[in-house]
């Protein structure tokens, strides 16, 4: 695990407190004007909280036409995090395979988290739905659901597949036909919508951890 120092700028017209990575840095002289970094504090570790996911059901993820290789690689990352199953990478959406560039913010997940590649994610969908899967869409559709009122039985066994599509096509609209249901962020500024890796992360934690009503 890596190791860090918090150390600080002694320019007193600068003052800048930053981590140093001790693997990487020496630390010596400050990034932003050049004088020399002070310790401030000793050598520590980034924790991390590591917990058993309450729920009994399989959790998948279908990304259809995602263009963006550093949206893939962030979601694989808080797939890999979130406790998800798989991630189907359908239509034009990269995969780790033929761009690296998803290593960049997978940062090592997207060898961790199942996935496959499929060109036509309505074929892959209805056949997830035939075998009872659960579908669900993330989609700012005016009859969607907002996800703080959306519940899942933790005690369920039945297949969850979400499904995310284009940054700025949205889902396939033959997509949301074969969902149950559609669920939406709530949005309280200008935009209509957030990032799609944004978006993701804040859905798998709702779905996996918090929607069930079980703490953690």
């Amino acid at each position: 695990m890596t190791s860090f120092e918090i150390r600080q700028c002694t320019n007193p017209d600068c003052g800048l407190r930053l981590p140093v990575d001790l693997e990487i840095h020496r630390g010596e002289f400050c990034p932003r004007c050049g004088a020399a970094l002070t310790r401030v504090s000793k050598s520590y570790q980034h924790q991390i909280l590591h917990l058993d996911s309450p729920r009994s059901f399989r959790f998948e993820v279908l990304l259809d036409n995602v263009r963006s290789a550093y949206n893939v690689g962030a979601i694989f990352r808080t797939a890999d995090g979130a406790g998800v199953d798989h991630v189907y990478l359908c239509g034009i959406t990269p995969n780790p395979e033929e761009n690296p560039a998803i290593g960049k913010t997978a940062l090592g997940a997207e060898k961790e988290v199942s996935w496959s590649a499929h060109p036509n994610a309505l074929r892959l969908a209805s056949d997830c739905r035939e075998k009872g899967y659960r579908l669900l869409a993330l989609e700012g559709a005016p009859d969607a659901v907002p996800m703080g009122q959306f519940h899942l039985d933790a005690l369920s066994e039945q297949p969850l597949l979400l499904i995310l599509g284009n940054e700025r096509a949205g889902v396939d609209p033959g997509l949301m036909d074969l969902c149950e249901t559609v669920l939406a962020l709530p949005m309280a500024g200008c935009k209509a919508s957030l990032n799609v890796a944004v978006s993701f992360g804040i859905a798998a934690y709702w779905l996996l951890w918090g929607c069930n009503g079980m703490a953690y």
